[in-house]
């Protein structure tokens, strides 16, 4: 194969794996994405080559999935963002070179292509990134199925929990690559099988055997508020008071305990400052039937939280009484400068200010269930939702504040991975934005109800039926224990590999 197939390969590989991350109803295409790649890798035996390819499919990759990084309104200037896109880049795709240079180690050693070795190799590396202080998981290639119509595909996950997507993804296309290969009747029917797991598996899931604990009643605000406003404290509070009042009024409810939930950092608080937020507003006038949660970019002495506030009815003007969340996985980069607790230099760095991680699972009472919430990118880590989960959680709840991108595709690439979460843990999901995607997804990976991205609107539990549940998923009892195992197998075939050398 000549150099310029090789590159063709390469760039068509990851520019349809790129695709099938857009809300654009491709994500079928990522079962077949990776075939070119190996294609352009199949017969290259030098290292640096592996590298440079592995670096070059990683960073078309992730530019054609997140070149909107680039257009962040909170940033002084277009140069900034586009700065921040490429860096996001370059650091996404050392993923990619890990993945196919250890792939050719393996290789080497056992002087042989292991080809079925990459899915174990792909999962390890994911899995293991995912634990980093610059894990970014909204990147991993199982996302590219998150959407209503292949949900029958990842049903599955409530026993792998999201890596377990991208082991089948990547074994798909290993298999359909040497099925071209080699074109025997055993490839076939080996490559239909694999086609068809993800099916056969999804009908032993649990979708349906919940019981039901309380009937969720609540209000999801979106406020559509500009991010230019987001500093201006007063004026937020009394935009979140004002829309949700004129909304409130309509409601029909005789719940002995109403849920409204508004967006993150719908205010901000500083704990030397008076703790009487909304006192004599509507919701204080009924204090004894609304509890509030709320996002809070919360001052406490010289530390800055990205927090949750859950006001209890018969307490909700009086933030003294706040149960607090404080955001444990930053946005690196905005949030937290990966190492600035070292480098003191690089807190300037952040877009958003520094914020201090939280360091504590809160559970939260609603009537006789608990929840959890979480905040912003928090909703792409599987293993914080499952350990909320763990924590007696029975229904999560997410907020988040996409206003830095007014245009699609990022509101609707973040939200669409609240699909995954509640298959996961099979549990409801309230997802709260302050421009959008609000939504509320039902155990099965459904989304029941949504309002459209840059529209002010309400959600409430008038027109659909949310209830809690105490059931726990497979992967929310065992984890990760598909990671564990591709991290054993990997490491396996690399001793094996040693071995034969040392041997001879």
């Amino acid at each position: 194969m000549t150099s310029f197939n090789k590159v063709y390969n390469l760039v068509i590989s990851a520019v349809c794996m790129g695709l099938a991350q857009h809300p654009i109803g491709l994500g079928w295409i990522a079962w077949f994405s990776l075939v070119p790649l190996f294609y352009s890798i199949k017969d290259e035996n030098k290292f640096s080559k592996i590298v440079l390819y592995g670096f070059t499919w990683g960073f078309i990759y992730h530019l054609i999935s997140l070149y909107w990084l680039a257009d962040n309104i909170g940033v002084p200037s277009r140069n900034i963002g586009l700065l921040t896109m490429i860096l996001a880049n370059f650091v996404c795709s050392i993923n990619i070179i890990l993945i196919l240079s250890i792939w050719h180690l393996i290789n080497f050693l056992n002087q042989k292509k292991v080809w079925y070795s990459l899915p174990f190799i792909w999962v390890t590396i994911s899995f293991l990134s995912s634990l980093t202080a610059v894990a970014f998981p909204w990147s991993d290639i199982a996302n590219t199925q998150a959407q209503e119509s292949l949900s029958y595909f990842y049903q599955f996950i409530e026993f792998t929990g999201m890596h377990g997507l991208t082991f089948w993804l990547v074994l798909l296309n290993v298999s359909l690559f040497l099925f071209l290969q080699n074109k025997t009747k055993e490839s076939i029917i080996e490559l239909i099988y694999i086609l068809l797991l993800p099916l056969i598996l999804g009908l032993f899931t649990s979708k349906n055997n919940f019981n039901k604990i309380d009937k969720i009643e609540f209000g999801i605000l979106q406020p559509n508020i500009h991010i230019n406003d987001k500093w201006k404290n007063q004026l937020m509070i009394e935009k979140h008071l004002s829309i949700t009042e004129k909304y409130f009024d309509s409601l029909d409810s005789d719940s002995e305990e109403f849920l409204l939930i508004w967006p993150e950092s719908a205010f901000t608080h500083n704990s030397n400052q008076d703790n009487y937020f909304i006192k004599n507003s509507f919701i204080s006038q009924k204090e004894n039937k609304i509890s509030l949660i709320t996002g809070v970019g919360e001052i406490d002495g010289e530390n800055n939280f990205n927090s949750v506030y859950f006001l209890k009815n018969n307490h909700n003007s009086n933030l003294k009484f706040a149960q607090k969340y404080r955001k444990m996985r930053l946005v690196p980069g905005a949030e937290q400068v990966p190492f600035s607790r070292f480098f003191t230099k690089l807190n300037d760095l952040a877009i958003s200010g520094n914020f201090e991680y939280g360091n504590e699972y809160t559970i939260f009472d609603y009537k006789k269930s608990k929840f959890a919430s979480m905040i912003c990118i928090e909703s792409t880590f599987s293993d914080l939702s499952r350990n909320f989960v763990n924590e007696g959680a029975n229904f999560l709840v997410y907020i988040a504040n996409d206003g830095w991108y007014e245009n699609p595709p990022e509101a609707q690439q973040h939200a669409k991975q609240t699909l995954f979460r509640a298959v996961e843990t099979r549990k409801p999901i309230l997802r709260c934005g302050n421009t959008g995607i609000s939504c509320v997804v039902n155990p099965s990976g459904k989304v029941v109800s949504s309002l459209k991205q840059n529209s002010v609107g309400f959600l409430t539990s008038n027109s659909v039926a949310v209830f809690s549940n105490d059931f726990k998923t497979l992967y929310v009892v065992l984890g990760n224990w598909i990671s564990y195992i591709s991290l054993i197998i990997t490491s396996l075939l690399f001793l094996s590999g040693v071995l034969k050398r040392y041997k001879k």
